[in-house]
C-alpha cells in the first residue's frame, strides 16, 4: 500500500512512523509540497497523508482509498470538494488525553494565579494582600467541589471528566444534543442551544468543540456575559469559536474572572516569527489571562497525534475498519 505524504513532517515524527507501520505500507515523500509535484506522484497513491489536496490532484488520484489527516482538527478542509469524490477521511483522536491534561494545567494555573504571581515575583513584589496594590489579588480559587462546564463533549472532554473526578467536581456537558453520554451522578447534560441558561453558576468552563460553521464564534458577547463574574475560561479549541472583540472586552472590563487560551487568532510564521496573540487586540497586556503558545498537543519523548492516524494506515493495509471516520455532512 503506497502512503503519500502531502505535506512536510520532522525526521523524528518519520522516524516516529516508520517505527510503528506495518511493513506493507510505503511511504512516498515527494521533493516538494506544491500542487504540481504532488499531482506526480498522486495517480500511485492509496492514501493522502496530510490535509493538502485539490481538485487536481483528487481527480488524478484514481486509486485512492483514504485521506488521513495526522491531527483532530479538519476545518480547513474543503468539504464540498471531497463531496464529489468517494474517499474517505480520518482524522486522529490519539492525542486527547495530551490536550486534556494541558486543558486541566491552563484551569489550574488561572484558578491559582501561578503565572501571574510568578510574574510579579520576578520584580520582588509578593502580591500580599493590604500591602501590594495589584490588578488581580492575591486570592486563588478552589477547584475541589467546584462548577465545571466543558462544551463540547467529544475525547477531550471526557478525558477532562475523567481526570477531574478526583475533585468531586459537578459538571455540565453541553453537545448538539441533550442525550446522555454517561449515566453518572455527577453530571448533566445538555444541547448547546441552552449554554445562556446554564452558565451562570459554573466556576469554570471548558470550550473543546470542532470547528465548524455552527460553532465559528460561538463564545461572543451574550455567551460571556451569561456566565458569572467570578469564573474561568479555558480555551483548547481553535481561535475561531471565540469572538476576539468580546473576549477582549469580557476580559478588560471584568465581565469574567479571567481566561487562559491555548489556540489564537494570530500565528507566527517563517517570515514573522514574532507575533503577538492578536493583530487587533493587547491581549498580551492584560493580567487576567493565561496564554498558552498552541502548546496542548506537544509531549516529550511521544507524537500521540501521530498514533491513530499510523493506526489507520495499519488497519487499512489488513482490511481492517477504519477509526475517526470524519462525517463531511458535518464537517467533523
Amino acid at each position: 500500500m503506497k502512503v503519500l505524504l502531502t505535506k512536510a513532517f520532522f525526521k523524528t515524527d518519520l522516524d516516529y512512523i516508520y517505527s510503528r507501520l506495518n511493513s506493507e505500507v510505503e511511504l512516498i515523500m515527494p521533493e516538494s509540497f506544491d500542487e504540481e509535484t504532488i499531482l506526480n506522484y498522486a495517480p500511485h497513491a492509496d492514501v493522502f497523508f496530510g490535509a493538502y489536496f485539490t481538485e487536481s490532484i483528487l481527480t488524478a488520484a484514481k486509486n485512492l482509498k483514504l485521506i488521513q489527516i495526522p491531527w483532530t482538527g479538519v476545518n480547513t478542509l474543503d468539504f464540498d470538494l471531497l463531496d464529489k469524490f468517494d474517499v474517505t477521511v480520518c482524522n486522529s483522536h490519539s492525542n486527547s488525553y495530551v490536550v486534556a491534561e494541558h486543558a486541566i494545567s491552563l484551569m489550574m494555573d488561572a484558578a491559582k494565579k501561578i503565572s501571574y504571581h510568578d510574574r510579579l515575583m520576578r520584580e520582588g513584589n509578593w502580591n500580599r494582600p493590604g500591602l501590594n496594590e495589584n490588578d488581580i489579588n492575591a486570592f486563588s480559587k478552589t477547584l475541589f467541589n467546584s462548577k465545571i462546564g466543558i462544551v463540547g463533549f467529544g475525547a477531550i472532554g471526557k478525558d477532562i471528566y475523567n481526570m477531574m473526578e478526583g475533585f468531586k467536581c459537578r459538571f455540565k456537558a453541553f453537545n448538539r444534543t441533550s442525550k446522555p453520554i454517561i449515566d453518572a451522578e455527577n453530571i448533566s447534560f445538555h444541547a448547546i442551544s441552552e449554554v445562556y441558561a446554564e452558565l451562570s453558576d459554573l466556576d469554570f468552563v471548558i470550550i473543546s468543540i470542532p470547528l465548524t460553521d455552527n460553532t465559528q464564534g460561538l463564545i461572543d458577547q451574550k455567551f460571556l456575559e451569561s456566565m458569572n463574574k467570578k469564573s474561568v475560561l479555558v480555551n483548547i479549541s481553535r481561535g475561531e469559536v471565540v469572538n476576539e472583540e468580546d473576549l477582549f472586552k469580557a476580559l478588560d472590563n471584568k465581565t469574567i474572572a479571567s481566561a487562559t487560551i491555548d489556540t489564537w487568532f494570530n500565528y507566527p510564521n517563517k517570515n514573522n516569527p514574532i507575533a503577538f496573540p492578536s493583530l487587533k487586540y493587547s491581549f498580551h497586556e492584560l493580567s487576567n489571562i493565561v496564554l498558552s503558545p498552541h502548546r496542548a498537543g506537544f509531549v516529550d519523548g511521544g507524537f500521540p497525534h501521530l498514533d491513530d492516524a499510523i493506526e489507520n494506515l495499519n488497519r487499512l493495509v489488513s482490511n481492517r475498519e477504519l477509526i475517526n471516520v470524519v462525517s463531511l455532512k458535518k464537517g467533523y
